[in-house]
């Protein structure tokens, strides 16, 4: 009796206990982490009789999950893909909101800008409308420090974020360590403890959102690995993280791999390409990818903006009657030394041709003399400089000044563009400033019988236009003629309208040389004066059209009327539309393009964020397939349980019942 009495009990107590997990599955079926719980049984080691083996029940062999390994690695990389696409997403909007339209904000406060100096050419004595140029020109600076502070602020987000994500995942990092202690403590009984198994699978999740991990499983746990294989969990170690001002921009936080809690080792800057996954990952490909490089496209755009428009109010005359001075300032660009330099060098940069601004960044590396420049954003050299004693080297559109000691392998990260934004600001706010006037002034003598025509003549950087008159006379010879009284040592270059080609001719009585240029009054030219000697015209153009007669003269001399001369006012209003930007646009495309850029680059990481939580959704239907709990299953397991309960519980009674009437016979 007492053997049909164990087999009972222990169905009993297989049954109670597939009543226990069943109801555990139940009441966490909603629960973030957990896996399905299903009870294992085998049949009790039989006793031999006569009549053969007789079974002696059931035995519960362990509550074992319904885990799938691969599928939590597929859905913990797909979840970490998720949040750095997300991540990026989410701060790329930002700016793509801070940014506007390609014809709103700054492309508009430019336009206004010319339309303001359109209107000075045309009154150029007018204080009023100079002074509404000027106007437009502070508020011109106004958005651009603007747009400076709103990138400024998204980068100090930025950061916050780092540390935010740092911090996060140095705690989830030291909770899987301490559970990978928990488990192996729990194991050495032989069962696996579910619920800790659980909890270390959530961390683990927890940590694949917010970095990019790998995952190696043995026996003494999860070992945890990021970046290109730095250690985050070995067993029951856990290692940290920290961050620290960049080695190359302090605005700027890196990561740094801390090591063990106990370790003296100073911490070691992470590269930020190590972290592909997770919301770091993504706050990283946003900051490098899109915040970096369009703050530096918009500061070539504002750095090429004054030069352009300072070099352009050079060449003329402002209402004082003085040469032309700047509109605007840009701050210079921007070099930090590395941190691991061990030399005593510093480094300062101003731009060769700040027309040409590249948006791209560049790091100056010094090797036994020798400094070389590579733009690292293309990952190029851009060229090498040897200067020797000398403290000052060009390399590309670089000028670098050199004070100190260098060490072989110093380094320096060049910025040119990035802090134009801040520093960009109207020069003067002296309405008088904006030199309206050409310095030039060509006329035809009012006796001139022909009819030729000049142009009043042009500048270019560099110029000399004497207080003396040059005059020009013309000589007929059949169909052509001459012109003479260009001063000697003068180079003479004639180009006829709408021609790709030129002639250059020297003034003068050496060999080669001529004292007059030719002229075809069927053609026309364009004549260029240039004179190296102090005192002569130099860098001056003018156009001569149609047919003049013999001694009719050309003077070509200072603007004494600049007060009603708004020819560089126009010249200025025409920038609108020159193409002197790095790739031949000009400055409202060059703005266009930028906008656009990152409006592309937004619906882009949108489609790809899209795209990626649709994948996460998928795997996690197949994952929860797996280990998730049906509600239906489990109901359908209770009643089983219920009924293999009651039936066990029979043959305890059973067996209770035939005792007794055993114990009836001998009484």
């Amino acid at each position: 009796m007492s053997d049909i009495i164990s087999i009972g009990l222990s169905g009993l107590a297989a049954a109670q206990l597939g009543l226990q997990t069943s109801g555990e599955n139940i009441s966490n079926a909603s629960t973030t982490g957990y896996t399905l719980e299903t009870p294992v049984y085998a049949e009790a080691s039989g006793q031999y009789t006569s009549s053969g083996y007789v079974g002696g029940g059931v035995n519960t062999v362990t509550v074992q999950r319904a885990y799938s390994q691969y599928l939590t690695t597929e859905l913990n990389n797909a979840q970490s893909s998720s949040s750095s696409m997300s991540a990026a997403y989410q701060l790329a909007s930002q700016l793509n909101n801070l940014v506007g339209s390609p014809t709103s904000g700054i492309a508009s406060a430019m336009t206004t800008f010319f339309s303001g100096l359109q209107t000075v050419s045309n009154d150029p004595s007018n204080l009023s409308t100079r002074q509404t140029a000027m106007s437009d020109a502070t508020a011109l600076a106004d958005q651009i420090n603007a747009l400076g502070q709103q990138y400024d602020q998204l980068r100090s987000s930025v950061n916050t974020q780092i540390t935010s994500t740092v911090a996060s995942i140095n705690q989830y990092s030291t909770q899987i360590a301490k559970l990978n202690s928990e488990i192996n403590a729990a194991s050495a009984s032989g069962q696996s403890p579910n619920q800790l198994l659980d909890q270390r699978d959530t961390a683990v999740s927890n940590l694949s959102q917010l970095v990019g991990v790998q995952v190696v499983s043995n026996s003494s746990g999860y070992n945890v690995f990021i970046g290109n294989g730095q250690p985050l969990v070995v067993g029951s170690q856990n290692f940290s993280l920290s961050t620290q001002a960049s080695p190359t921009d302090p605005s700027e936080l890196s990561v740094a791999y801390q090591g063990l809690s106990s370790s003296s080792s100073s911490a070691q800057v992470m590269s930020d390409t190590a972290f592909s996954g997770g919301t770091l990952g993504g706050i990283m490909q946003f900051r490098d990818q899109m915040l970096d490089p369009s703050e530096q496209q918009l500061g070539a755009i504002a750095t090429s903006f004054a030069a352009q428009v300072n070099s352009q109010n050079a060449l003329g005359i402002d209402l004082s009657g003085n040469t032309g001075g700047a509109l605007f300032s840009v701050g210079s660009p921007t070099v930090v030394a590395s941190s691991k330099n061990t030399g005593t060098e510093s480094v300062t940069a101003s731009l060769v041709d700040p027309t040409a601004a590249s948006s791209d960044s560049y790091a100056l590396s010094y090797a036994s003399g020798t400094y070389t420049l590579t733009d690292t954003t293309s990952n190029t050299v851009v060229g090498t400089a040897t200067p020797g004693t000398s403290t000052s080297a060009t390399i590309g559109n670089f000028n670098f000044t050199l004070s100190g000691t260098p060490a072989t392998g110093d380094t320096f990260s060049v910025q040119g563009t990035r802090g134009a934004l801040d520093s960009f600001a109207v020069a003067t706010s002296d309405p008088s400033a904006i030199a309206a006037a050409a310095p030039v002034l060509a006329s035809a003598s009012s006796s001139n019988t022909g009819s030729a025509t000049i142009t009043q003549g042009s500048v270019t950087a560099g110029y000399t236009v004497p207080s003396t008159a040059t005059t020009l006379t013309y000589t007929a010879s059949g169909s052509t003629g001459s012109l003479a009284g260009f001063a000697t040592g003068s180079t003479v270059t004639v180009a006829v309208p709408g021609s790709s080609t030129s002639t250059t001719y020297t003034i003068g009585t050496g060999t080669g040389d001529v004292t007059s240029i030719p002229y075809d009054p069927s053609t026309g030219a364009t004549i260029t004066v240039a004179n190296s000697t102090s005192g002569n015209l130099n860098n001056v153009s003018f156009t001569i059209s149609g047919t003049p007669s013999t001694n009719d003269t050309f003077t070509i001399g200072s603007n004494t009327t600049g007060t009603k001369d708004g020819r560089n006012a126009l010249a200025l209003s025409n920038l609108t539309s020159s193409t002197s930007m790095s790739g031949g646009t000009t400055l409202t495309g060059a703005y266009a393009n930028y906008v656009d850029g990152i409006g592309n680059s937004t619906s882009s990481l949108n489609a790809s964020n899209t795209a990626q939580a649709s994948l996460v959704s998928q795997i996690t239907t197949q994952q929860q397939s797996v280990s998730g709990v049906n509600l239906d299953e489990e109901a359908s397991n209770l009643l089983q349980y219920q009924q293999l309960y009651q039936a066990n519980s029979k043959v305890i009674q059973t067996a209770a019942s035939l005792f007794q009437t055993l114990l009836g016979i001998f009484q």
